[in-house]
């Protein structure tokens, strides 16, 4: 007999190889089917009715979750499978940028697959992850900040804004939706956590943080390259712990401000970029588009900042984004058909789901 491999023993390796595909195959598609919670945090199929009956003011400003979100109801064949979360970050941004609404001011459905409602304790997980967040931006960002101030103190009347600066006349003024749509009260917004750490406190209008471990800050551009104060405050946030493995996620956007042109937001991206590259700290990028006109935008402002302009300026800064290693999320299809007070800006509805959103982005971040 011939020393050489028989043709039996090589059917016996193919078959063996094959065998080892098969079984690769399989388990790569039982695991992508699995229940993991990608996002770690655990998860609960209890039914919750309302996110913001505990809130004050809650009843006052007329917001209820079902309103804004409306949860996952399939579970699949097995009714002990996850509910169809979308599986990583990736398809998660694209999901909320890409879905839309069921008629004009319905609930924003995702695209694909589903983002969570975290409750406050949830979100109190989440942000326990990180250094310090960084909101970066013009006023649609501001309007994000507020509203992610509004669910971390728990208050929907007067969350987003500095009640002890405030008179009893100026704090009725300014409750619920007149946090975003009013001027005179734009200037008690919140625009960094510690503020409200060291201010809030008795007098009967306390609003405390349901957790206050991390610092949030915002800081308003309306261009590039930004004040040189800006800049500072940016850098003392990262300097705080060098040494440190957290992140500090950064959101950033600019838009209207700008009159949306392209290369004064690509100079801020790379403005921004670099300093947080100078820290040697870990800092993920999130750029945010445009929202959408709304019906009442002024017919001199069509042209210029109309929907046709805001959806190339998404995709394009979108590429833009990905080009530099920035994560991206787009506003245009969850506003394109709701309801805006002056066709530029929108109320404090959408602006929940926009840091809810946000808080998504962050709950899939790597922090190790």
């Amino acid at each position: 007999m011939s020393g050489g491999v028989t043709r039996s023993t090589r059917s016996y390796f193919y078959y063996v190889i094959i065998a080892g595909v098969v079984l690769l195959l399989f388990i790569k598609s039982y695991s992508s089917k699995g229940t993991r919670q990608l996002d770690r945090v655990p998860f609960s199929k209890e039914h919750v009715e309302d996110y913001f009956d505990h809130f004050e003011g809650h009843q006052d400003c007329g917001i209820v979750s079902k309103d804004l979100y409306i949860p996952p109801t399939t579970y699949g064949e097995q009714k002990s499978q996850h509910p169809p979360y979308c599986e990583n970050r990736a398809t998660l941004l694209n999901a909320m940028s890409g879905g839309g609404r069921q008629g004009f001011d319905s609930p924003f459905a995702p695209r694909g697959c589903h983002y969570r409602w975290y409750t406050t304790a949830e979100i109190c997980m989440i942000l326990d992850r990180f250094d310090g967040i960084v909101f970066i931006g013009d006023t649609m960002l501001q309007h994000i900040y507020t509203a992610f101030t509004i669910l971390l103190r728990q208050n929907m009347a007067l969350g987003g804004l500095q009640q002890w600066k405030m008179s009893e006349n100026e704090r009725g003024a300014c409750r619920c939706e007149n946090q975003f749509i009013k001027n005179e009260c734009s200037k008690f917004a919140v625009t960094t956590s510690e503020e409200v750490k060291r201010n809030d406190g008795g007098s009967g209008h306390s609003s405390p943080y349901y957790c206050d471990r991390t610092p949030l800050i915002f800081l308003p551009i309306t261009g590039s390259p930004a004040p040189e104060e800006v800049h500072s405050s940016f850098n003392s946030l990262l300097a705080k712990d060098p040494g440190s493995y957290k992140p500090v996620p950064v959101v950033h956007s600019l838009s209207l401000s700008i009159s949306l042109f392209w290369p004064t937001a690509t100079a801020s991206m790379d403005e921004w970029l670099k300093l947080a590259d100078a820290s040697a700290r870990n800092t993920p990028f999130l750029w945010l588009g445009p929202v959408a006109a709304g019906h009442l935008k002024p017919p001199g402002q069509i042209l210029s900042q109309g929907n046709n302009a805001l959806w190339h300026y998404t995709v394009e800064m979108a590429k833009e984004a990905r080009l530099r290693e920035m994560d991206s999320l787009g506003m245009y299809n969850l506003t394109l058909q709701a309801n805006s007070w002056d066709g530029s800006n929108y109320g404090e509805g959408i602006a929940l789901v926009q840091a809810m959103m946000i808080i998504n982005w962050l709950s899939r971040l790597e922090t190790s």
